[in-house]
């Protein structure tokens, strides 16, 4: 059964990938990690909305869910003349979202658990206060799959081995049934 919680392990391991995004192994999960100044870039992952739809009356219950994953992607740039800095941050946030991207898109173990990646809402933010800027980017991944009957009331029986077809008012009569053939 594909879940909300397995999805988010699947998007931090995507991201976690040698060499996929500029910020290597610093991927954190829930993402309330405090942050210092040689910490930089960084991800933080956390799922902030999963969203069940019916498809219709009839059957067991079955939904699409959306699960929403929030990434903020954080860099840091020395101020400079001319608002450097600044662009030099921006360029390195649309890097990591661009990074991020080709991370999740193509990462198989994700994608095949997943009828679609939905949308990818991203924005970005600044913080020029003070000698360093600190810059952001939150992408909200919206994927999408499927959650069946099955995955709602797994049904537990006992084999059938034999009926007992003696009543009171009829005739004994009984028959078991073979399981070997």
């Amino acid at each position: 059964m594909t879940t909300s919680a397995e999805l988010l392990d699947l998007v931090v391991a995507a991201l976690r990938v040698d060499g996929a995004t500029v910020a290597g192994s610093r991927v954190y999960r829930p993402g309330d990690r405090p942050t210092q100044n040689d910490q930089y870039p960084n991800w933080r992952a956390r799922v902030v909305r999963e969203t069940k739809q019916s498809p219709g009356r009839g059957g067991g219950p079955a939904f699409t869910v959306t699960t929403t994953i929030r990434l903020i992607g954080e860099v840091s740039a020395i101020a400079a003349v001319g608002d450097d800095g600044a662009a030099a941050a921006e360029a390195e946030l649309w890097q990591m979202q661009r990074e991020a991207e080709v991370a999740i898109v193509g990462s198989y173990p994700l994608t095949s658990k997943i009828s679609q990646i939905a949308s990818i809402d991203s924005q970005l933010s600044y913080n020029s206060d003070g000698e360093t800027h600190l810059a952001g980017i939150q992408s909200d991944l919206a994927l999408e799959f499927y959650q069946g009957p099955e995955n709602f009331a797994p049904i537990e029986s006992d084999d059938l081995d034999e009926i007992d077809g003696r009543w009171p008012a009829f005739p004994p009569i009984g028959f078991a049934a073979d399981r070997t053939g």
